[in-house]
């Protein structure tokens, strides 16, 4: 009887009332005898093993079933279902996904349905074989044994380059991170808690269970990479296995022992799944080819990282989410160089250290080091000028000098503070082979009687903990506390007179609870009025409390310099006024080199080309920070000198810009930074003066409040009322919370909570619109309740018969700012597209708390700004609606003539540079006339915003004629698609049409009108856009909004150009 005629027999008599367990003997006792026997495979001692932890592992992630190997060498795995059960079924999608990823050579079978797959060159999972075998009748199973035969001649993964080690590395480091967060939720093992206990003391605080294990996991693999590494350097005479690969770790960082210890290297494992998932990192490695690898990390090019070769590959593949969340990015080369080269110029020219970096007298530190990169490029910038001073010598020479400064400088006064153990590791490594490649050789420091130059001075630490208190620690990892402690000590009483590096940009980090930075950080949020402003998180942002450690740093030596790449948002930002005060008053000379580069802005250079950021992952502009302090020159200044370099265009111009040049090369053009904002950008101050005399409409109004901020818009807003009811009948049945959560993706947040939600009363009569978006209402139940943020305080005047002016405080520089807009009903926060351009609403009457549904009310115009008009004009102030204009005005009068200034074309670009940076002000004319020109033309204006429905003018409206609306909709259906589905957005300049879909459009839109912009949106491309994502099709009543827009657009566009021709002159008479 053959391997498979065995088989099938026993998978006829297990085929009733066994379990899934039940199947594992035959299938390996099957395997093995196809595998070594004489008439089929012809191999030898090929084992399949069950794996224990497959019969227990319940909702965990496991290993596949059954294991196979041919002596000590990997094959592939097996992962078993019953014949009864469906391999396509959901319930396996989660699990069978995270083997493929993780495992080169896989097989799925429930026995009648066979499934290999493989990882092609590019170490990405491909279905590589399939197989149906009938074992009831087929007993020669010719499929099966095709794709048998492939799946034994599966191996190891051999990657060749840094990049193809780093890609496999990851898929299978993802694994040992579901099994190292398992072991953590079940808390099968103390260690592993006490270690994720000290993490928390040491390093991270409130480190969640997932982040833990994979920072853990991806220790593990640099370790063993590390160690890989050191076993190839000595020979690779010794199996390099689970229990020799600790003799090769770094002896002089002990941490990599401590953590590696967990896996079964050394002492008993915290679980099986741990120890298995590091045999398959131990075995990934051993089948690289490592010699290759080395060699590519060791001898690149002048310029280049070799970590971009291994680390960016594996965050990228290993866990996107989590890198996007620490903020880490790893810097480009001609950065990270040109402020090195900088920072050198400035310590030997400025203070007089003729070896600049190299310098013995000078201590450098990098404090957010990440993978070493700034720290290479001082070891490189050193040796060069090394080789530059002793060529003539000989190569000899240069070696001998070279190996005296790393052990009495590099190896001293060097130094890095990183948070994260993977980068850690990694520079660890990086700047080891680099010194190896230069020529130096670490058996020189190890039997000098110095223990200063043992090791490299990076540490894993936090930065920004309070240096005067020491860590607690946890028996068995002192080695972390050891870390922390060494750092600790660099901070209280190193004299660092050089910083560089490029801080993490995070706002909303574990850094924000730690109190010491927390006190330095108070002042940036003293003076200019920053302590009046009520949206103080951008201060909050990691990068800005490493500029304040580092100035706290500096206040420890006489003189000094920081080099930093960073945010940019610092050099404008209306927050930020204390901090760029703070630091003029701090430091004699401050250097700023913009590199721009906002795409979330759309950031283009002043020539209209394209401004790309230096960081290829990044959407945030960046600029370079050089920050001097002398001791002496201080003493004789008020604020320090600036000055300021602009750098637009793609990034390689950037790159060779950054590459050809130093501060002493860079032209830079001197600002004059002046109160009350200080700003570190090159303004255009012209109309400054003159805008200024303006009333500020933060004084206008008595009462603005941002708008409706929902913290869940895709569950608690819909385009349809029914579907929002189904989903909020939902909310308030008796379903449990889980099952919420996970049919709506109902996490909770700061502020907002499915409990809270839950106590929503559907009886109540609050489903309403909601503007969304400019010319954009959806359907909202709007109660305190449901929302992260009602701000009912404001938005309940608009439950009643009002109009709001929506305006922004501040705008990001690169936009033009268009984020004016009416409303007459609840608008949410974001219908303006900046987030620094949230919605301000302005209602135009308030309504007394107890009678918002009443006929009473009063204008939200101040006291102070009505009497400034009523001088102004000479006319008397009417308490509701309008006023003849000749004897008085009213408040609705103020709305609309307010509403046309702000749309003249002429107001928003004169005054665009002070429109960015705080509450737009209003010019006031003292022309009767002109003031009931522009009232006509403003209350013309809501009219068409509120496309005909203005609840204060029931006057006829372009709405109530369609013969004038010139635009129509046609097309025919496309083949198998739904009626007016929005398959795509289209606009052809020709036919003046907007496509929908292959087929059907809207006709008559020119391409002004296509192009014009409200809040930062494209309105009639958003709007369609929307609905595409949405798959919306348009009903007629959607068609017929969408045509009041383009008519509402088209007819604003030609009242701009007459408001701009009512007004003869600028400032306005």
């Amino acid at each position: 009887m053959n391997p498979f005629e065995k088989l099938a027999k026993e998978l006829k008599r297990l085929e009733t009332g066994y379990r899934e367990e039940s199947y594992y003997r035959p299938l390996c006792d099957f395997l093995e005898s196809h595998a070594n026997g004489r008439d089929h495979l012809h191999m030898t001692n090929v084992v399949a093993t069950n794996n224990p932890s497959s019969e227990s592992i319940g909702e965990g992630v496991g290993f596949p079933d059954i294991e196979i190997r041919q002596d000590r060498k990997l094959i592939g795995y097996i992962e078993v279902k019953s014949p009864n059960q469906n391999l396509d079924s959901p319930a396996f999608s989660t699990q069978f996904s995270k083997y493929k990823e993780s495992l080169e050579n896989i097989i799925f079978t429930n026995f009648k349905k066979w499934t290999l797959y493989t990882w092609d060159k590019d170490g990405k999972p491909q279905k590589t074989e399939e197989a149906e075998w009938n074992y009831q009748q087929d007993l020669i199973a010719e499929q099966l044994k095709k794709l048998l035969t492939v799946f034994f001649e599966g191996q190891s993964y051999q990657a060749k380059t840094p990049h193809q080690l780093a890609i496999a590395l990851a898929r299978k480091t993802r694994l040992l991170s579901h099994q190292v967060e398992e072991a953590i939720k079940t808390r099968v093992d103390k260690r592993l808690v006490d270690l994720k206990e000290t993490f928390e003391k040491t390093l991270i605080q409130n480190i969640g269970d997932h982040q833990f294990a994979n920072i853990y996991a991806e220790t593990i693999a640099y370790s063993l990479f590390l160690a890989k590494l050191e076993h190839y350097k000595e020979g690779g005479n010794e199996d390099f296995t689970l229990r020799t690969a600790v003799d090769y770790l770094p002896k002089s960082v002990p941490i990599f022992k401590d953590l590696y210890q967990l896996t079964g290297g050394t002492v008993a494992p915290v679980t099986q799944e741990i120890h298995k998932a590091t045999e398959l990192l131990i075995e990934q490695l051993c089948f690289a080819d490592i010699a290759k690898i080395y060699k590519k990390l060791v001898e690149h090019k002048p310029g280049e990282d070799p970590v971009i070769q291994f680390y960016e590959p594996f965050l990228s593949e290993y866990d996107p989410e989590e890198r996007k969340a620490r903020g880490v990015y790893y810097t480009p080369k001609p950065v990270v160089d040109y402020i090195v080269r900088s920072v050198d110029f400035i310590l030997k020219t400025k203070f007089n250290r003729k070896k600049g970096l190299g310098d013995e007298s000078v201590q450098i530190l990098d404090p957010a080091t990440g993978t070493g990169t700034f720290l290479m490029s001082v070891i490189q910038n050193i040796y060069a000028d090394i080789e530059k001073e002793n060529t003539p010598l000989g190569n000899d020479a240069i070696k001998r000098k070279f190996k005296d400064v790393v052990s009495s400088h590099i190896l001293k006064h060097l130094y890095g503070f990183e948070l994260l153990v993977a980068p850690y590791a990694i520079a660890h490594l990086k700047l080891t082979l680099e010194l190896e490649r230069l020529g130096f050789d670490f058996s020189l420091t190890e039997n000098d009687q110095d223990k200063e130059n043992d090791r490299l001075k990076i540490f894993l630490a936090n930065t920004l903990d309070d240096p005067e208190k020491q860590p607690i620690g946890l028996f068995g990892f002192e080695s972390i506390t050891r870390e922390s402690e060494d750092a600790r000590i660099v901070k209280k009483e190193k004299p660092i007179m050089a910083i560089v590096g490029n801080p993490p940009y995070s706002v909303s980090s574990s850094n924000n609870k730690i109190e010491f930075i927390l006190n330095l950080i108070e002042d940036y949020k003293h003076g200019c009025g920053v302590e009046d402003e009520v949206r103080i998180a951008p201060i909050q942002d990691d990068y800005i409390k490493f500029i304040r450690f580092t100035q706290w740093k500096m206040e420890q030596v006489e003189n000094g310099v920081i080099g930093f790449i960073t945010n940019n948002s610092y050099l404008d930002g209306i927050i930020h006024r204390a901090m760029r005060l703070n630091l003029l008053k701090f430091f004699t000379e401050i250097y700023i080199v913009n590199l721009h580069g906002n795409t979330k802005l759309g950031e283009k250079s002043p020539n209209g080309e394209i401004d790309e950021n230096v960081f290829p992952h990044i959407q945030t502009g960046v600029s370079i920070i050089f920050l001097i302090k002398k001791k002496k020159e201080l003493d004789n200044i008020n604020l320090s000198t600036v000055w300021y370099k602009d750098i637009y265009g793609k990034r390689v111009f950037k790159y060779n810009f950054l590459i050809e040049n130093n501060l002493n090369s860079t032209s830079f053009k001197q600002l004059l930074p002046k109160s009350n904002y200080y700003f570190f950008t090159d303004r255009d101050i012209t109309y400054e003066s003159e805008y200024g005399n303006y009333l500020s409409l933060s004084d206008a109004f008595i009462e603005y409040k941002l708008g409706v901020m929902t913290g869940k818009d895709h569950f608690v807003l819909s385009y349809d009322k029914d579907q929002l009811t189904k989903r909020l009948q939902d909310l308030v049945s008796n379903k449990t919370d889980e099952e919420l959560r996970n049919r709506y993706d109902l996490a909770d947040s700061r502020d907002w909570t499915l409990k809270n939600a839950r106590k929503i009363n559907l009886a109540s009569n609050k489903m309403t619109k909601i503007l969304y978006r400019p010319f954009d209402e959806l359907n909202i139940f709007y109660d305190n309740n449901l929302l992260a943020s009602p701000q009912r305080s404001i938005n309940a005047h608009l439950l009643n018969q009002n109009l709001a002016l929506l305006f922004s405080k501040q705008l990001g520089t690169a936009a033009a700012y268009n984020n004016w807009l009416v409303t007459k009903g609840i608008t949410e926060m974001a219908v303006f597209k900046s987030a620094k351009s949230a919605a301000r609403i302005a209602p135009l009457y308030l309504y007394p708390d107890d009678t918002l549904f009443s006929e009473s009310k009063k204008s939200n115009y101040s006291e102070k700004f009505i009497d400034k008009i009523k001088k102004i004009l000479d006319l008397e102030y009417v308490l509701e609606g309008q006023g003849d204009l000749i004897s008085n005005f009213g408040p609705e009068d103020i709305f609309y003539y307010s509403y046309a200034v702000f749309h003249s074309p002429t107001y928003r670009s004169r005054y665009s540079c002070q429109l960015k940076i705080d509450y737009p002000r209003l010019p006031l004319t003292t022309n009767k006339d002109l003031f009931r020109k522009l009232v006509q033309k403003g209350n013309e204006l809501v009219n068409l915003h509120l496309l005909g429905e203005n609840p204060f003018d029931k006057s006829k409206t372009i709405f109530d004629d369609t013969s004038r609306w010139n635009v129509k909709i046609a097309g025919n259906k496309p083949q198998d698609t739904e009626d007016w589905k929005v398959m795509e957005v289209r606009y052809d300049e020709k036919s003046k049409r907007v496509y929908i879909n292959s087929g059907q459009y809207f006709e008559g839109i020119g391409k002004e009108v296509w192009e014009f912009m409200v809040g930062g949106y494209q309105v009639l491309d958003k709007w369609l856009k929307d609905r595409r994502k949405a798959g919306r099709t348009l009903s007629y009543d959607d068609q017929i909004h969408y045509m009041k827009v383009i008519v509402s657009l088209r007819e604003t566009i030609r009242l701009m150009k007459e408001i701009d021709q009512s007004i003869p002159n600028w400032p306005i008479q």
